[in-house]
């Protein structure tokens, strides 16, 4: 028996900030933790058999296979969003609203004040189940973790870059566009089955899968044109963790081929964090990484050139709150102005500086690198507070069976073997998203390290 296991939903995003979590719960409160991905829940809950099982989301028919069975092994479930920031407030009620089953959470870790008010009003749940914490992904950007940024220079060099000459990046998020001409069934009834579609703004997923397929071909265009017209810049093009990658591969060599040398170049497999680092501006659409980049104090712009259902920045919500707080493009002409501002050594307002200290306070409470710390006391005092029983052998019978023919078999051989490609692709075409035992080696060992350093722990 082990004490909590944690899912880490992507490989890309959150397992950084997972595994500091861990080591947190192991040292501070000897604590036994597990991380796995969403593959080996039901796996894991049989046979490691953890006192909390802790997840990113509970809506959709998977959640509620995650809900019956902590149900009936005892294991108690926490939430711990790793999108705890809903773009929209339609996205916000999708989440976190009253037929997200969040009622079913013994703890529902939320970002911010904001998330919790919202979830209190709607009778989810009540308040000592909904502790308000910030992200603990961010902890990243602060003493003493921060060492584990990359330099910039190792960093540009190690991608063919120079570091002597300007630098802009693009985090894409075109994460549908893949639906538009391939598995466009799937994002239909995917989108149907999960209750998305009952959503105004998320009611026609095949117009989301077009319109994100197309935008993202002219948003290219236009950043290769402004490539070609100042020919001292280069490029680094990061996608989004849940889009395929082969358009990016395909534009970045398109790029160098047309511009004569290798001045874009395509990073599939970073944390978002060593690209801001290397930046000079970051562009994205309504994107999380916008934010991160004020961390680092990096120049931030929507470039935005279509408003359409849950992209929209007439949607209220988080997206479009933070877009006030960045440079709003739309065309072509406002990007090129931009970019040449802050490469020009132009400097964000101070109204704008005011204005990201009152959204961090309104969506995210705190961002001051001690988020993990309060994330382990919530989930140790979640154990302390409640007696955990697990149920016998005897009554899950079915359960056992299940996870033992899953234990034994494994996936196809076919599968088996994709699976450990170093680029595995999956169905709906994410990459290398589902971690492995070395990853979470690696990350324990980095965050170890980092902390003996500097005398912590």
């Amino acid at each position: 028996m082990i004490d909590i296991a944690i899912v880490v939903d992507h490989k890309w995003r959150d397992l950084p900030g997972l595994s500091l979590l861990a080591y947190k719960l192991e040292t501070v409160y000897n604590l036994s933790v597990k991380l796995i991905p969403y593959n080996l829940w039901e796996k894991t809950i049989i046979f490691d058999k953890p006192k909390i099982l802790c997840v990113s989301v509970l809506y959709g028919s998977r959640g509620q296979r995650i809900i019956r069975t902590c149900k009936q092994t005892g294991t108690k479930l926490a939430v711990i969003m790793t999108e705890g920031r809903p773009n929209t407030m339609e996205a916000l009620a999708y989440s976190v609203g009253k037929e997200s089953n969040s009622k079913y959470a013994d703890l529902w870790i939320c970002w911010s004040e904001t998330v919790r008010k919202y979830m209190l009003e709607e009778g989810v749940l009540p308040e000592e189940k909904l502790p308000v914490l910030g992200c603990n992904r961010f902890d990243i950007y602060f003493h003493p973790y921060r060492e584990l940024i990359s330099d910039r220079q190792v960093f540009l060099v190690k991608y063919g870059l120079d570091p002597d000459k300007p630098v802009i990046s693009w985090a894409t998020n075109f994460t549908h566009a893949k639906f538009f001409k391939n598995n466009t069934d799937f994002m239909i009834k995917d989108w149907k089955d999960l209750g998305l579609t009952k959503y105004k703004s998320y009611s026609n997923p095949q117009s989301v899968a077009q319109n994100d397929f197309y935008c993202r071909i002219e948003s290219a265009k236009i950043i290769k044109d402004y490539l070609k017209k100042n020919k001292n810049v280069q490029l680094i093009v990061k996608p989004h963790p849940a889009e395929d990658h082969d358009f990016y591969i395909d534009f970045a060599e398109e790029c160098n081929k047309e511009l004569g040398r290798k001045r874009v170049s395509f990073i599939g497999f970073e944390y978002i964090w060593g690209v801001l680092n290397a930046t000079d501006v970051h562009i994205h659409r309504l994107c999380t990484t916008g934010v991160e980049a004020w961390f680092l104090n990096k120049p931030s712009v929507e470039f935005h050139i279509k408003d359409y259902l849950p992209w929209s920045i007439a949607l209220d919500g988080a997206a479009s709150d933070a877009a006030k707080g960045n440079e709003i493009s739309n065309n072509k002409d406002s990007l090129f102005h931009y970019v040449d501002f802050y490469l020009n050594g132009g400097k964000e307002s101070q109204d704008k500086i005011e204005y990201r200290k009152k959204y961090i306070e309104k969506w995210l409470y705190k961002v001051d690198g001690k988020r993990c710390d309060d994330y382990a006391f919530e989930l140790n005092k979640l154990l302390a507070r409640e007696k955990i029983k697990k149920l016998p052998f005897k009554k899950n019978i079915r359960i056992y069976a299940k996870g033992l023919v899953n234990a034994v078999l494994g996936p196809t051989p076919k599968k088996k073997l994709k699976f450990w490609e170093k680029n595995y692709k999956d169905s709906i075409g994410h990459i290398d998203k589902i971690i492995k035992k070395e990853d979470t080696l690696l990350w324990r060992e980095k965050i170890s390290s980092i902390l003996k350093r500097n005398f912590i722990l």
